[in-house]
């Protein structure tokens, strides 16, 4: 048997958003869920690993983050563990319409399923004509920076110098993006990944495929 199962982003969409109701979230959250795992894996921001993670860490108990800290310049959440997969894009908008150009988002996981969060957002509803940097922490512990457009177009992933980030914890700003970064695969390289997934599926590790359907069956 393959160690990999190529599905569609459809059937991915799909079986995340039955696994996410089984796991007792709402509707709305079931959608956001299985939009974001879908966009994170077929543009290579994640993998089964995260996937996995992310799936595992979902808390139906945690409804919303919690403020800890505002002023002018800031916004410090605690997330109390739940990942990037869900939730979130509040917090954003919260910044966006106060005119806060940072937001900490202190005890999340997963924190690359943030990018299709913010991406959405920013097709949207944009942030004042503003692009967006996200900075969050991979699997192997590497502090990673995503950048976005104004309009939400994918610009490219880097790798910040400075480690200014827990390991827990996802940093968003909002404004022009930093030049001390080197680059890790730009806006051709996604786009490249993107058309493979689309021509050939997206590639899941198959024991976590088969795990998802037998969640989405019990439910």
């Amino acid at each position: 048997m393959s160690d990999t199962t190529q599905v569609s982003a459809e059937q991915l969409n799909a079986l995340v958003q039955r696994v996410v109701a089984s796991r007792g979230f709402n509707e709305a959250d079931q959608k956001t869920a299985g939009a974001r795992a879908t966009f994170g894996m077929q543009h290579g921001l994640a993998n089964s690993d995260l996937l996995e993670t992310s799936l595992a860490a979902l808390d139906s108990s945690v409804s919303a983050p919690k403020v800890l800290v505002e002023n002018r310049d800031s916004l410090i959440f605690d997330a109390h563990g739940q990942p990037a997969l869900v939730q979130f894009e509040a917090a954003f908008d919260h910044a966006v319409k106060h005119n806060i150009n940072e937001i900490r988002m202190h005890k999340t996981a997963c924190g690359a399923f943030a990018i299709p969060a913010i991406a959405s957002y920013l097709a949207e509803h944009g942030a004042n004509g503003s692009g967006v940097c996200i900075y969050y922490n991979n699997l192997e512990g590497g502090i990673r920076r995503f950048d976005l457009a104004p309009e939400g177009q994918l610009k490219g992933l880097l790798q910040p110098r400075e480690r200014d980030l827990a390991w827990n914890e996802v940093r968003i700003t909002i404004g022009p993006a930093p030049a001390d970064c080197k680059a890790v695969a730009g806006t051709a390289d996604i786009e490249a990944y993107r058309a493979r997934c689309e021509t050939n599926g997206i590639s899941v590790r198959t024991g976590l495929w088969q795990r998802m359907q037998e969640l989405a069956a019990n439910y």
